[in-house]
């Protein structure tokens, strides 16, 4: 089945989807990302991911030459025309386009575009007994932001595998901050506690907070390292994972190894919240 893209205003094939080999997003790695789930052909939160995607490009300094309106009818009918009916992933990426003198750009004419995919699980044990995360020291190049830079991301997927870990948790300092691709909560006394600064504020995050806002205690702050040890329930929230709960980080187990009440209660709040009416 041929699978369609949306690049620089038109709906095409992929394989006839061309880019710039002077594109400054290959040349430089300059360039915006962003990357939310759709639920029965509709794009999940659009406008939260939105948002972050216009701020991401103010700072870049990057034109997106799409309306929001636009850019949302786009998605739906790229999830159609690819048969992403259920769950899908979505992925939309910014560039300020072919350089000039290859280290500048024209902001009137920057490459944008958009892919569906089909959603595919993790595996079911890791939501049902909890998984494993390793832990690197490394912050990311503006990390309030969803750029195009995950090189220390990629080039830690290997050792990832090898120590058969869902994730890598950054820290920095002593300091918790975000996973690769995850954000993360702790959970001590009833009280969640997520790390607030340098990091990027993910959707999930979001509606995990909003989930759990006057049921539980909530603190947004710095998280030292040393907490992670101390956690009663640990877990992870991204687009493409929903919320996993974590049991092991590097050699510590956590909690006596088991998935917690807090984690499975907004599992539960959360899987309710995204199911799409029958």
């Amino acid at each position: 089945m041929t699978q369609y893209c949306f690049l620089n205003g038109k709906i095409l094939p992929i394989e006839e989807a061309k880019i710039s080999p002077i594109d400054i997003g290959l040349l430089r790695g300059y360039g915006i990302y962003d990357g939310l789930a759709a639920f029965g052909g509709k794009p999940f939160r659009f406008m939260d991911h939105w948002n972050r995607f216009v701020s991401g490009a103010h700072i870049l300094n990057l034109n997106i030459p799409i309306t929001e309106e636009k850019a949302e009818k786009v998605i739906v009918e790229l999830l159609e025309k690819n048969g992403h009916m259920e769950r899908a992933n979505i992925r939309m990426i910014l560039t300020g386009g072919e350089t000039l003198g290859g280290i500048e750009y024209d902001f009137e004419n920057p490459t944008f575009y958009i892919l569906t995919e089909k959603w595919d699980s993790l595996p079911e044990d890791y939501y049902k007994n909890g998984a494993k995360l390793i832990t690197y020291n490394h912050k990311r190049e503006l990390p309030e932001y969803k750029t195009t830079n995950y090189i220390r991301a990629t080039v830690l997927q290997n050792f990832r595998k090898e120590e058969k870990a869902v994730e890598i948790l950054y820290v920095y300092d002593g300091e918790v901050l975000e996973c690769a691709t995850s954000n993360i909560f702790l959970v001590k006394n009833n009280t969640l506690i997520t790390p607030s600064e340098n990091i990027l504020k993910g959707i999930t995050r979001k509606v995990v907070l909003e989930l759990a806002d006057g049921k539980y205690k909530i603190e947004e702050r710095s998280v030292g390292e040393e907490e992670l040890k101390t956690a009663d329930e640990i877990f992870i929230t991204s687009s493409f994972k929903d919320i996993i709960p974590v049991v092991k980080v590097d050699d510590f187990e956590i909690a006596g190894g088991e998935v917690g009440g807090v984690t499975k209660d907004l599992m539960a709040k959360f899987k309710a919240y995204i199911a799409v009416p029958e």
